[in-house]
C-alpha cells in the first residue's frame, strides 16, 4: 500500500526525459548564443577603442595641419560621424568573424551518451591529444571562446541582475547565480567544443608541422584583439561578488 501510495504520489519522470531528449538542440544553441552575444560585448567596446585611437590620431594631425595656412584645410578632414560610422564598422566586421570561426562550430556539438562523465573524459582525452601536438589553433581557438563566453555570461548576469534591480540585494546574488550557471552549463562545454573542432581541423588538414603551426593563422591573429578586448573590458566577473 505504501510503494502504491508512493508511486502514485511521485511525479512522472515522462516531461523530464522530455526536456533532456532535446539537449542536443538546446545547448548547441545556447552555445551559439552566449559565444555571439560575448562577440557583441567585446566588438562593442573594440569600437569604443578604436574611435578613442582614431579621435587621438584625428586631433594629432588637426594641430599639425593647423600650424600652416596652407594645410589648414585638411583640419577636421574627417567628421566625428565618419569616425563613428568607420569605427563601428570594423567591430562589426570583427563580431562577424568571430560568429563564423568560433561561435558556428558549437552547432556540431553531440550530446554524450551517459551525461556529464563521457563529458569530462572526452575532455581531458582531448586535453591530453593537445598536450603531445600542440599547435597555434588547438591554443588559441579555445583560448578565444573562452573569454567570449566570459564575456557572454557576465552579459547574461548583467541582464539579470539589471531585471530584477527592484530586489534590492538580491538582484546581485541572482546575478552572480546566473554567471555561475552559464559559466558552468554553457561555456564549459564551449571551450571543449572548440578544442574538439581545432583539433579535428588539424587532424584532417595538417599532414605537416609547417601546415599544422599555418592552419588558421589568419583567422587566429585578427580575432586576437578581439579575445582581447572580450577579457580586459567586457567581462567585469568580480563585480557581481563585491
Amino acid at each position: 500500500m505504501a510503494a502504491a501510495a508512493r508511486s502514485k504520489s511521485a511525479p512522472s519522470p515522462a516531461p523530464a526525459r522530455s526536456v533532456g531528449g532535446w539537449r542536443w538542440l538546446f545547448l548547441p544553441l545556447g552555445m551559439v548564443a552566449l559565444v555571439a552575444v560575448g562577440a557583441h560585448a567585446a566588438a562593442d567596446v573594440l569600437g569604443e577603442r578604436i574611435l578613442a585611437a582614431v579621435d587621438q590620431v584625428e586631433a594629432w594631425l588637426d594641430a599639425l595641419f593647423g600650424a600652416w595656412s596652407f594645410t589648414a584645410p585638411l583640419v577636421n578632414l574627417v567628421s566625428v560621424e565618419t569616425r563613428t560610422f568607420l569605427a563601428r564598422g570594423a567591430a562589426l566586421v570583427w563580431e562577424l568573424w568571430a560568429d563564423v570561426l568560433l561561435a558556428a562550430p558549437m552547432m556540431g556539438w553531440q550530446e554524450r551518451p551517459h551525461g556529464s562523465g563521457d563529458e569530462f573524459k572526452q575532455a581531458q582525452a582531448l586535453v591530453r591529444r593537445t598536450a603531445k601536438r600542440p599547435t597555434p589553433l588547438k591554443l588559441a581557438r579555445p583560448l578565444y571562446v573562452a573569454a567570449l563566453s566570459v564575456a557572454g555570461a557576465c552579459s547574461v548576469a548583467r541582464l539579470v541582475r539589471g531585471t530584477l534591480l527592484s530586489l534590492g540585494a538580491l538582484s546581485r546574488v541572482l546575478g552572480a547565480l546566473a554567471l555561475a550557471t552559464v559559466l558552468l552549463v554553457l561555456a564549459s562545454r564551449a571551450i571543449v567544443r572548440s578544442l574538439e573542432h581545432a583539433d579535428a581541423l588539424t587532424e584532417r588538414k595538417s599532414h605537416t608541422t609547417a601546415r599544422a603551426l599555418s592552419l588558421g593563422a589568419v583567422g587566429t591573429l585578427v580575432l586576437l584583439p578581439l579575445a582581447l578586448a572580450a577579457l580586459l573590458g567586457a567581462s567585469p566577473v568580480w563585480s557581481f561578488f563585491r
